[in-house]
């Protein structure tokens, strides 16, 4: 194989295909825009303290040393599908085959005032949000309001952070008082709805001083205030958690998008248009129907992705991938945990060791696992780090 095996996007898709390219020596280009990979489910806990932001992110150089790996940091401008190329902040690149795992941004639906929200996309977002916390709940009046917008996974996680956060600057500041939010669009909160899950996860909020404002749109934000379709709320500091849509519109004119924006592909992965080129997570539709926008789902395509490649490669019949979300675990802070795992509910500090353990995991390269690893136990006897960068 002369030309390389291009895979644009450096997040858990893109990742784990070159990962499993590599394993069989496949020369792989990885393109992205950054030159490190961001452990995304952990931005949280950087933007609440509980980690530093070099926690999160990773060199690809750090994890990738295989001499058929090369990198190029850029911004993909074309792909002609034709001619198998690429262009790159306008240098042209061949490929054999192509994986687009662009992952996605945040959906603010038709929210008004997103310009006053924070996100957590990246490291940058969750030092930005960090600070803004930080600096209300530090100023004269003692007093912050905080709402998150949005109760799935990232929501529920991101609140409780910020929860124990400013009950950890409580301690240092009595007067210190807070009010917290999460407005859901849904009766469900994290996707669940085993009544036992829904249950712990009400009684966790309580006991934290979260107040769940269930079956309510968020309409606009302002920066002091949330209006949504059950009331408006105080509102010092917006996190807006909804949702996610695929990050195409790059390929707009490349390929054809279904009208959500995701590349529609075959059970296969392969982009309905072009068998050389695969797709996969956040971005891809298969026979109409979106996938689960997880990073279990990113991680299990990828391999069928490889595994594809490689049979196409050595001319035998392709494998099929078949959506399927194995379990969910929720940190609910520090110590408290809930999830599904095979239909079997876990709570408390097992569900919240078992969260750990499975993100630990995930962590790309043995010394990027020993780092994050070093600084949670750190974490179980030092204060969180509540200086604003």
């Amino acid at each position: 194989m002369n030309e390389p095996i291009v895979i644009i996007g450096g997040g858990f898709g893109g990742v784990y295909t070159a990962k499993a390219l590599l394993k069989k020596s496949y020369p792989v280009l990885l393109i992205s825009e950054t030159n490190y990979f961001t452990f995304t489910p952990l931005l949280h806990e950087v933007a609440t303290g509980s980690l530093l932001s070099h926690d999160v992110i990773f060199e690809y150089e750090t994890f990738f040393h295989h001499p058929a790996f090369e990198f190029v940091r850029g911004r993909v401008e074309r792909i002609d599908r034709a001619q198998k190329r690429v262009w790159v902040d306008g240098e042209e690149m061949s490929y054999r085959y192509l994986v687009v795992a662009t992952g996605s941004t945040t959906n603010f639906f038709k929210m008004q005032g997103t310009e006053h929200a924070y996100v957590l996309k990246d490291v940058e977002d969750a030092i930005k949000l960090k600070n803004a916390i930080l600096s209300k709940a530090q100023d004269k009046d003692h007093h912050i309001s905080v709402s998150v917008v949005g109760g799935g996974p990232t929501g529920v996680e991101i609140m409780f952070e910020v929860a124990e956060m400013l009950t950890s600057l409580r301690k240092k500041d009595p007067d210190l008082s807070f009010q917290l939010h999460l407005v859901h669009a849904n009766e469900v909160l994290c996707g669940v709805d085993q009544a036992s899950v829904q249950t712990y996860i009400h009684k966790a909020m309580e006991a934290v001083q979260i107040t769940p404002v269930c079956s309510a749109f968020c309409e606009r934000i302002t920066p002091n205030q949330i209006v949504t379709t059950v009331g408006t709320f105080p509102s010092d500091v917006t996190i807006v958690a909804s949702g996610v849509k695929p990050n195409t519109s790059v390929f707009a004119r490349d390929i054809i998008l279904d009208e959500q924006g995701h590349v529609p592909v075959t059970p296969e992965l392969q982009v309905v248009e072009d068998q050389h080129m695969f797709a996969l997570g956040d971005i891809i539709a298969i026979d109409g129907e979106p996938v689960p926008k997880l990073a279990q789902t990113a991680t299990r395509e990828a391999v069928v992705v490889a595994e594809n490649i490689h049979r196409m490669e050595t001319k035998r019949s392709l494998r099929t991938y078949k959506p399927e979300v194995v379990g969910m675990l929720f940190s609910l802070g520090f110590g408290k945990g809930v999830g599904v795992i095979n239909g079997i509910t876990i709570k408390g500090v097992l569900a919240w060791w078992l969260w750990r353990t499975v993100y630990l995991f995930k962590t790309p390269g043995v010394v990027n696992k020993l780092r994050v690893a070093f600084s949670w136990t750190l974490g179980l006897f030092q204060s969180r780090n509540l200086t604003e960068l």
